[in-house]
């Protein structure tokens, strides 16, 4: 059973994660897994699951053996088990060569023993480092058969899982991007790197360069194009491939709540070769730097030495890849390229520090295509066992005059499949990890400007200026109370101010009462004789004047009122006089602003344009900014959301890929 598999997909894998969160118990949860990787590797046969339980078993008490023997026996102890994991993998590895074996033994492999070797091997030498054993053989087990890195890795260390064994917790975070990656893995595989494996051999036919005499054959059946998008497609299709596994191990692993080692890491974006196998399976070119390169001394040797330990590295690489010869050569063809780096690797430096001026980006393309290009024929090593189709090959890549350029067939097969390639080109860079990059880097300004909203809401370190208390109801002065402060209130002049204000209030009542006066009928009882003497005339009616002082004073009134009538004639004829000079001068601003308008309009014609590009620059810059905002605010849920229909539309297009009801077709054909 394979994660690209139907069975697994739609059956294993939602059943396992029903009973994986069925309950909350980590004990629970172990016991889950663990049962789940045995029956995982129960569809590979009794046999697979019997070695590795001899496999775990043996390294488990091996293990503790280091933990508690001295330093005379913990040396033995290691290359006795060290014999006991190695032994059985090379037997298996090179049993097809063995003639003495019967049919049904050659060429067998248990599932996964070249993964699960290397990981009991790393176990064993950090034991034998001083670091602790495991004692618990239920944990062990766990790291043993854990069914996501049991058949393309990573090659995990058990220092890597061993505290997640027994202390994780669940996390809505890890289980979005986990189920993410374990989707866009297995769209990966199905629409890419299987797509990519047909066309490698639709373009060219592998059996056609097992003839031998193809190299006198005066005109071969296919073009170098051909030749040469069988190359590519099968460069890409080895790394779509076996990142596209890791990708759905990891997804996996994420989902439970194990953290598992990233393996690849655009490693088509690299620059030279040993860039490149710092980005190509990460996990067993660090196995073999730890664990054989730098126990032999590494690069604190002298350079011969350092010569003897790469070249047993990249044979023991060819020889983990696979039996045969041609991936002995592979591993070699590497040394060859990394030993010539690091013969060359004052001029690297200097390429380096060269980057920064006006050559930068030509060095870089170059250090680019040199890559590229040692790497597309080592994966023609890679990919022909056979020593005859391996020499065919390579002879029509040197251009013979017999080959033809292109052929219409071969351009037909591009014109399809151009959307095809073009996706996998993507997806074999740096893409997704750049937007992942970017995202990341929005995230973290959503975070940050959240909480800086949340700062400033809460007032400086978090306290708000205590308000004070609203004045008493029923005062009159509030302002007055405001001002002076506690310290000054018994003063003579506060005192004299309280007494003023008592007078005022009292003269307002007094004011406010005076229609008792006009309701009086009885004014002599509100102004005695006795106090107003000079009113007791006018009250009691006596005194009147006399008819001459009435007529003497009505003439002068008379004269009074006639003066005062020319007056006001002459008042209204200057008002009018006035009146007409504003008239005038109205009339004259009007006439100036009728004239300033025509003006402005005259100028506005002239800048109408710029007024509007200003204007539509304006509102482009308003709407970036609200979207940019926008996303600031919400950058954490439409990441999630984002990732969880991203993580649905590939499992939902796997699914049709896996039924046999594909579209991609389709698609390509569109293009």
């Amino acid at each position: 059973m394979q994660f690209s598999q139907m069975i697994f997909v739609a059956g294993f894998l939602p059943l396992f994660l029903l009973l994986y969160f069925g309950k909350k118990e980590l004990a629970w949860k172990n016991a889950v897994f663990f049962l789940a990787s045995c029956f995982f590797l129960l569809f590979q046969g009794l046999l697979a699951v019997a070695f590795l339980c001899v496999f775990t078993l043996f390294a488990f008490f091996m293990g503790k053996a280091l933990g508690q023997a001295g330093e005379e026996k913990k040396k033995k102890i290691f290359f006795l088990s060290l014999a006991g994991i190695i032994l059985p993998l090379a037997f298996f590895k090179y049993s097809a060569a063995l003639p003495f074996l019967p049919k049904m033994v050659k060429g067998w492999m248990p599932f996964g023993i070249s993964f699960y070797s290397f990981r009991f091997i790393a176990y064993l030498y950090d034991c034998y480092q001083g670091k602790e054993a495991e004692q618990d053989i239920f944990s062990f087990s766990l790291f043993a058969f854990a069914f996501p890195v049991l058949s393309q890795g990573p090659i995990l260390r058990y220092s890597e899982m061993r505290e997640e064994i027994k202390n994780r917790a669940f996390s809505y975070e890890a289980f979005s991007h986990g189920l993410f990656r374990f989707t866009f893995g297995l769209w990966k595989k199905l629409a890419l790197a299987d797509a990519l494996g047909s066309l490698s051999v639709e373009v060219l036919s592998l059996d056609s360069l097992k003839n031998a005499s193809m190299l006198q054959s005066s005109s071969p059946s296919f073009s170098f194009l051909a030749v040469f998008l069988s190359g590519i497609s099968y460069m890409l299709q080895i790394f779509l491939d076996f990142s596209a596994y890791t990708d759905m191990a990891i997804g996996i692993g994420e989902i439970c709540g194990f953290t598992l080692p990233e393996n690849f890491q655009a490693p088509y974006s690299a620059r030279s070769i040993r860039d490149f196998w710092r980005r190509w399976h990460i996990s067993l070119s660090m196995f073999f730097r730890d664990y054989v390169y730098i126990p032999l001394g590494g690069n604190r040797v002298p350079f011969p030495l350092q010569v003897r330990n790469l070249l047993l590295i990249w044979i023991l690489t060819g020889i983990w890849h696979g039996s045969t010869a041609n991936f002995i050569l592979w591993g070699l063809y590497f040394f060859v390229f990394i030993l010539l780096e690091l013969c060359c690797k004052k001029l690297w430096k200097r390429m380096k520090k060269s980057e920064e001026g006006n050559f930068s980006f030509v060095l870089r393309c170059l250090q680019h295509v040199y890559t590229l290009v040692v790497l597309y024929f080592s994966w023609i090593l890679f990919r022909f066992s056979d020593f005859q189709s391996l020499k065919n090959i390579l002879w029509l890549h040197t251009l013979p005059k017999s080959l033809a350029l292109v052929d219409g067939k071969t351009l037909l097969i591009v014109k399809s499949n151009i959307f095809l390639l073009l996706v996998a080109i993507l997806f074999s860079g740096n893409f997704l990890s750049s937007l992942e990059e970017e995202w990341q880097k929005l995230l973290f300004r959503g975070k940050s400007r959240l909480a800086r909203k949340k700062r400033a809401s809460l007032g400086f370190y978090g306290m708000e200026d205590a308000e004070e208390d609203s004045p008493e109801a029923g005062t009159d002065f509030p302002e007055a109370e405001k001002d002076y402060p506690e310290s000054v209130v018994d003063t003579p002049e506060v005192t004299a101010i309280d007494a003023g204000k008592a007078a005022l209030k009292g003269v307002q009542e007094a004011t406010a009462d005076e229609s008792i006066f006009a309701a009086s009928s009885d004014r002599k009882d509100l102004f005695p004789e006795e106090k107003y003497p000079m009113l007791k005339l006018s009250l009691d009616g006596e005194g009147a004047p006399r008819p001459e002082e009435i007529s003497g004073e009505t003439e002068v009134q008379k004269e009074e009122a006639v003066s005062l009538a020319e007056e006001v004639e002459a008042e209204a004829k200057a008002e009018e006089e006035v009146e007409s000079e504003v008239k005038a001068e109205a009339k004259i601003e009007s006439e100036e602003l009728l004239r300033e308008e025509k003006m402005e309009a005259e100028l506005s014609q002239e800048n109408q344009e710029d007024l509007l590009r200003h204007e539509k620059i304006l509102r482009r810059i308003q709407r970036r900014t609200k979207l940019n905002i926008f996303f600031l605010d919400h950058a954490e849920q439409l990441y999630f959301w984002g990732k969880l229909l991203a993580a649905i539309a590939f499992l939902l297009l796997s699914f049709a890929l896996m039924a046999g009801q594909s579209y991609m077709p389709f698609l390509y054909n569109q293009f």
